[in-house]
């Protein structure tokens, strides 16, 4: 399925701006995180914080990646935040040396949101291949996101394998293998040197820490 562009869904995707945060915590508070809603602003502060890295790379805020599609008239009508896993930081499965080649080469979709009067537009679509463009471009091989379970078909059709875990070989051949209750973990190859194989029946990301 050829990607829309801007024009075909009149709207223009951009950079997310520190302005932009109270827009982002609302568009991205549109998904069912799973929380309690007393629970969600805690949860989006760290996307407050993003906003305030600038990078000159193909990426909007260092490691992340931020952005607002909105109408001609400047209305805000969606946003995607892109970013590394928090499991990449947890000490206790991920050694220093591996997180820092992770975080450069796998990256994860934390939000991804179109209010409701614009769905249905292909708007979703677009952000998420924008997404997809700029981590290509930034060396990254590939990009990983969880959603609810009705939406498997949905990121199925834009090339994503859908598993109860994300399953991922490291450099020494060892196994990492995160699951989210409640959540489908899914993910798409970025660069020829990542491939999928099948590890204890899941499939399972390896070559992304290749050179």
């Amino acid at each position: 399925m050829p990607a829309l562009t801007d024009h075909d869904i009149r709207i223009r995707i951009r950079t997310a701006t520190p302005e932009d945060g109270d827009t982002l915590v609302e568009m991205i508070s549109l998904v069912d995180l799973h929380l309690r809603p007393e629970d969600v602003p805690g949860a989006l502060e760290p996307m407050r914080h993003a906003l305030t890295d600038s990078d000159d790379g193909p990426l909007s805020h260092r490691r992340n990646h931020l952005l607002i599609a909105e109408t001609s008239e400047g209305m805000p009508v969606g946003a995607i935040t892109c970013g590394p896993a928090m499991w990449m930081s947890d000490r206790r499965r991920v050694p220093a040396i591996t997180h820092r080649r992770l975080v450069s080469r796998v990256s994860t979709v934390h939000g991804l949101a179109v209010i409701p009067s614009h769905r249905n537009q292909g708007i979703a679509r677009a952000l998420l291949h924008r997404a997809e463009e700029a981590f290509r471009n930034a060396g990254y091989a590939a990009l990983t996101l969880r959603h609810d379970r009705h939406l498997t078909q949905f990121y199925g059709r834009l090339g994503y394998t859908s598993h109860n875990r994300l399953s991922l070989i490291g450099p020494t051949g060892d196994l990492f293998s995160i699951t989210d209750r409640g959540w489908k973990n899914a993910f798409k190859l970025l660069s020829p040197a990542a491939s999928v194989t099948t590890v204890q029946g899941m499939p399972t990301i390896t070559g992304v820490l290749s050179d």
